[in-house]
């Protein structure tokens, strides 16, 4: 769904990512002990908000270069380039299939495989990290142990799927990149 969105214009995907963060954070600030409506709503819409349009912003060269990737082919074309970057196989039409390349390469932003390895491990920490400050949130705070709960696992199912689509996408366009040849 990610590089669905990312093809879309600014406006759309500020709208999807603020409403999807506002949710998320609705969700875990009302899971605290004590938390009123009004605040919880309130925080939502600016934690959305300002979430979204930083998403929005940082993802802007990524969704240029997607454009351009994908520029020229019609609508069942771009769908079977998509597909290729996210499931595979390489497409049969050599077109479709350059354009694959260059989106699944826009989508990873140009790293070389030494960059995206160093990526995941950087990752790897990071939720170990989070696992790690969920559970002692869990332990200090007993009032509010509920989100804390939700966040280890949230942080040790999501994220590790996350790492493997990202592996799977840089095999397909290593495997697009093959094909091409």
């Amino acid at each position: 769904m990610r590089l669905r969105l990312i093809l879309q214009p600014a406006w759309l995907r500020f709208t999807v990512w603020a409403a999807f963060l506002a949710a998320w954070w609705a969700l875990f600030t009302s899971l605290q002990a004590g938390n009123e409506l009004e605040s919880t709503v309130l925080s939502a819409i600016v934690f959305g908000g300002a979430l979204g349009a930083y998403l929005t912003v940082a993802t802007q060269g990524m969704h240029r270069a997607a454009l351009v990737a994908v520029s020229g082919l019609n609508q069942s074309e771009r769908s079977e380039a998509i597909n290729a970057v996210l499931r595979g196989p390489p497409p049969a039409d050599p077109d479709v299939r350059a354009s694959a390349a260059r989106l699944g390469r826009a989508y990873l932003r140009n790293k070389s495989p030494i960059q995206l390895r160093c990526t995941q491990i950087w990752s790897w920490i990071t939720i170990a990290a989070l696992i790690a400050a969920g559970i002692a949130g869990a332990v200090a705070f007993s009032d509010d142990r509920l989100s804390f709960v939700v966040l280890v696992v949230l942080a040790a199912a999501v994220l590790p799927l996350s790492l493997i689509d990202a592996r799977r996408v840089q095999r397909n366009v290593e495997q697009l990149a093959r094909a091409q040849a």
